[in-house]
This record gives structure tokens, sequence and C-alpha cells, in this order.
């Protein structure tokens, strides 16, 4: 897969739908502080952002282990199937996420 990249500037998120039907799931992930002193936390949901009437902000997040509150540019990786990961950012400042999802074709 080519990679995805998504910008949050200040308070928000930024959301990438990935595909948990490929097998195996394996995602990729770098959280890059890009300016500022806000803190960036990579999240996953359950929750389909194809869905029709899909609003992020109503969707259940849940921070990934050792990618949350981050200060700094950091790189973990998904192996458990999920419908959506995004980049939280709390503050004032720009953090860019991305991800390169790998599996079967």
């Amino acid at each position: 897969m080519t990679p995805i990249s998504v910008t949050q500037t200040n308070t928000g998120r930024a959301v990438i739908a990935v595909d948990n039907f490929l097998n195996p799931f394996n995602i990729g992930v770098a959280a890059v502080e890009v300016s500022g002193s806000a803190t960036g936390s990579v999240q996953y949901s359950f929750d389909d952002p194809m869905d029709a009437g899909y609003v992020a902000a109503n969707a259940t997040w849940y921070d990934a282990p050792s990618l949350s509150s981050l200060s700094a540019t950091a790189s973990g990786a998904f192996t458990i199937p999920c419908k959506a990961i995004c980049m939280y950012v709390n503050g004032t400042g720009v953090w860019t996420l991305t991800i390169v999802q790998a599996g079967t074709r």
C-alpha cells in the first residue's frame, strides 16, 4: 500500500480509514511533531468512517499503547484489526500521521 499521511493543526483529530480485511493485518505508523507545543496521540477505533452519518467526534477512540500523550516524534505498529486510525492533537501545534498498511492483495 502507498503510505497515507494526514496533518492535524491544533486541537482536533485527523482520521485515516484502514482496511480491516487485509490478512495479515499489519500497519506501520509514524507520528511526527512538525511544530508547536501540542501533545499528540495515535488512536484507533472500531467505528467505520465509511458508514453513512459517521462523525469522528462521536466515534469511540482508544489510545494506542506507547503512542499517547507524545511530545516528540514516535513510531509503532498495529497488528489487531480496527476500522480507523487517527492523529489526535491537544494544544497548539502541528502533527502529521503517516501509515503504511501491509497485507496480501
